[in-house]
């Protein structure tokens, strides 16, 4: 049985111009009133400094094999599986917009770096996710062929 694998990243261009230009004005705003000779101006940039570096390393890794699904958020949590033997079903979906990351709600957990397609578990008593994708119609194949090697 072949592996599907997919890696996300944070590289859209909107998101990037939004981060520089705060980037910008914050360090702006520190240069105009002297403030570098001042250690708490370094110190005030540290997190500004650790949320970019947190979303330019932030991705979505995505594997489905013969064992399960298998996803992680790095820097956020390491990999974590959902074994198939627990999978009650799974599909790809077209979802309605809920932002980018880690959200909960109504469908249970969303993990979602770009776009609105996902590969929807339910598994253990009724538990579900959604795990972005940006190859849904590779996903779907590959769960097409799972079915009919376990058929």
């Amino acid at each position: 049985m072949e592996t599907f694998t997919e890696t996300q990243r944070f590289r859209q261009g909107w998101v990037w111009l939004i981060m520089g230009f705060s980037v910008l004005i914050f360090l702006g705003s520190l240069s105009t009133i002297d403030a570098w000779n001042q250690p708490i101006a370094w110190f005030s940039t540290m997190p500004l400094l650790l949320i970019v570096g947190l979303l330019y390393a932030w991705q979505l890794d995505t594997q489905l094999d013969s064992e399960g699904i298998h996803y992680r958020i790095f820097p956020i949590f390491p990999w974590r599986t959902i074994p198939w033997r627990v999978i009650q079903s799974t599909s790809v979906v077209q979802y309605s917009y809920v932002g980018y990351g880690i959200r909960w709600g109504f469908e249970g957990w969303i993990y979602n770096v770009a776009g609105d397609k996902g590969i929807r578990v339910l598994f253990d008593a009724n538990q579900r996710i959604t795990i972005g994708t940006q190859r849904s119609d590779e996903v779907q194949h590959f769960l097409d062929q799972l079915i009919v090697v376990r058929s």
